[in-house]
């Protein structure tokens, strides 16, 4: 199955080990995301984000530098396989460049997650650490408690209309590709029934064409068996005609003996 590939970063003004424990940390998924996310933060350990929309398998964990998942959606094809994201911690000047490589993911979507990383999880991030960085620079000093930030439920509730929205264009968009493969199933069964009843024309013209052969072989042999009568007949007739003639000539030439006799007797009884 043809599958696509994407890569997108963003800078966060926190530290790599910060961003990196956030990731797999099942309450700060949940508030940086707006949604409800459970991770179990082991190798082989399953995680779900966005109730369930987004789930998967931990692969590889390097500290502070980089994650690796396995990662589908709900609007995976059945018969896709999973796509794999690594998830890369870098630190830069001010915090840590998040990058994510995403690859084999279904062809044709591979935009729609481009957008989805910034929407659902670049924005909401970016806003979720500027807001604890803004808390830890206040002159108070807060202590940890005060760095938990809680979810908003309006935000959450926009982030969860949008993945309706976009859970709802891709139902489209299946219904849309099933109508197109019923569509091409349809002209398939039509083009199936043309060329069976091309076949069957052929068929009812060869079989014509064989009661045409054998009407003709009929005929001709109708024809021959009457020519052969007809001479039949004509040598019948051909020799009933010799036959009578030979008679002829037998009783001519009984004619004449007689003839011959009864001169003979007469010239005798002269004498």
């Amino acid at each position: 199955m043809p599958t696509e590939s994407i890569e997108v970063s963003a800078r966060f003004p926190v530290t790599p080990d910060r961003l990196y424990a956030a990731w797999l940390d099942s309450q700060e998924h949940t508030r940086f995301t707006g949604d409800t996310a459970r991770v179990d933060p082991l190798v082989g350990g399953r995680f779900t984000a966005w109730s369930g929309w987004i789930t998967g398998e931990t692969l590889v964990l390097e500290p502070e530098r980089r994650i690796v998942q396995s990662w589908r959606t709900t609007e995976f094809p059945e018969e896709a396989e999973d796509s794999q994201i690594e998830v890369r911690f870098e630190a830069v000047t001010g915090g840590t460049r998040l990058t994510i490589v995403h690859t084999n993911i279904p062809e044709g979507q591979g935009h729609q997650y481009e957008d989805g990383w910034i929407d659902y999880y670049f924005e909401p991030m970016q806003r979720y650490f500027r807001r604890i960085a803004a808390i830890l620079a206040t002159p108070d000093g807060p202590g940890e408690a005060a760095t938990t930030i809680p979810v908003r439920a309006a935000g959450a509730r926009r982030k969860v209309a949008k993945v309706k929205a976009a859970r709802a264009r891709a139902g489209a968009t299946k219904v849309a590709r099933a109508r197109a493969g019923a569509t091409k199933v349809a002209r398939a069964r039509a083009g199936a029934t043309k060329v069976a009843r091309a076949r069957a024309g052929a068929t009812k013209k060869v079989a014509r064409r064989a009661g045409a052969k054998k009407a003709v072989r009929t005929r001709v042999a109708r024809a021959r068996t009457k020519t052969r009568a007809r001479k039949a007949v004509v040598a019948r007739t051909a020799k009933r005609r010799v036959a009578k003639k030979a008679v002829r000539r037998r009783v001519v030439k009984a004619a004449a003996r007689r003839g011959t006799r009864k001169a003979v007797r007469r010239s005798t009884r002269r004498r």
